[in-house]
Formats: C-alpha cells, structure tokens, sequence
C-alpha cells in the first residue's frame, strides 16, 4: 500500500483545514471569551477543539502544560506537516507577520527573538511496536482515512466518554496519522500504548 498522499488529495486536506480555520478564527475563546487569534485557531484545531477553541492559555492549561511549553510544541509540530503549515503561513498573513518573523500573539515583543529555543522536530519513537497480546481494548474505532483536525476531534468526543486507563483500539488509515496520533497523546497526557499503522492503541490518562 502506498503510504504517500496524493498531491491533489494533499491539496483537499489542506483546502478543508483552511476553511475550517477562518471558521474558528471568527470565535472566541470558549473559557474566557477572548478574540482567538489565527494562530490560536490553528492550535486549538490541531489539538482536537474544533467546537470550542481556546485561547493559547486556556488552551495550555486545559492540556496541563505551560502556555510556552504548549506553544514551542505545537509550533514545532505545526510547521513540519505541509497542511498545517499552510494553515501556519494563512495565520501569518492575516496578522501581518512579516516573513520569518515570529507572531506577536504567541511570542510577546518582550522577548528577543534571539533567546528563542523553539524545538524543531518532536522526540518521536519511529520504530513500529506492536500491541501486547494481553491487551484488552474497551472501545473500537474505524477512523478509516479522516485525517488532521477531524481525528483528533472526534478521538477527543469518543475517549472524553471512556473511564480513565481503558483502551481505545484505533484504526485510522490516512499517512498523517503516524505523526499526529503519537504528538496529541504526548500533549494530552494520554498514553499510546502501541503504534503499528494503521493500529493504534491508546490508554487514556
């Protein structure tokens, strides 16, 4: 099976990113009820709150890390896949971030520019590790090829209903997915107990 994405399936994926982002982009935050900037969008679509976007502190607190911790991340992240690094670069250009520039909303003037350690790539375990034979999965789920935002969306609404420590067996077919999947589990705290694409099994925190 070719693992690639087609150029022009590429195209749909980052087309309907980009629609879903304007979208989010016009609300606010749905704890405080601040304007939610582009990037702030971007952020909380990636992590799965495509319903109720948060601000970049909301947002870090409801994941349990740092405001800065959560953004380095996720930046990171963002700009090393092509769909959401489109949604990346639109975010820029609404705000008027020059190019190479880092956006004020997430970076404050108040920090040179210069002091930025943003990590670029994520620690990631590359090598495929099968599931435990003695693994017992409480939920299935055929997430069949959705891919970016909308997966880890709808994963978020399923696992939000499972007990803590059960497992959810996932299947999920588009190539993202062996990025993305590992990334939310690392920033939700929820564990990725085996990852052989497309099986992925995940133990929620």
């Amino acid at each position: 099976m070719n693992d690639e994405l087609d150029p022009q399936d590429d195209e749909l994926v980052t087309e309907a990113l980009l629609r879903d982002l304007r979208q989010i982009r016009e609300r606010q935050c749905g704890v405080c009820g601040q304007a939610i900037c582009g990037h702030e969008a971007l952020m909380s679509l990636t992590m799965g709150f495509k319903n109720a976007p948060q601000c970049a502190e909301c947002l870090s607190t409801s994941l349990g890390h740092s405001r800065e911790t959560l953004r380095d991340r996720l930046s990171s992240f963002i700009t090393s896949r092509n769909c959401y690094n489109e949604g990346w670069l639109w975010a820029n250009n609404d705000e008027g971030v020059a190019p190479g520039a880092l956006p004020q909303c997430l970076w404050p003037l108040s920090i040179p520019e210069a002091d930025l350690q943003i990590q670029t790539t994520e620690p990631q375990n590359r090598s495929n590790t099968a599931a435990p034979a003695h693994l017992v999965c409480s939920a299935e789920w055929d997430a069949g090829d959705m891919g970016c935002g909308d997966l880890v969306l709808e994963l978020r609404n399923r696992m939000k209903e499972m007990p803590s420590g059960q497992i959810m067996r996932l299947l999920a077919t588009n190539p993202g997915a062996r990025e993305d999947l590992p990334s939310w589990c690392r920033l939700t705290g929820n564990v990725m107990v085996s990852c052989d694409h497309p099986i992925y099994m995940i133990r929620k925190k």
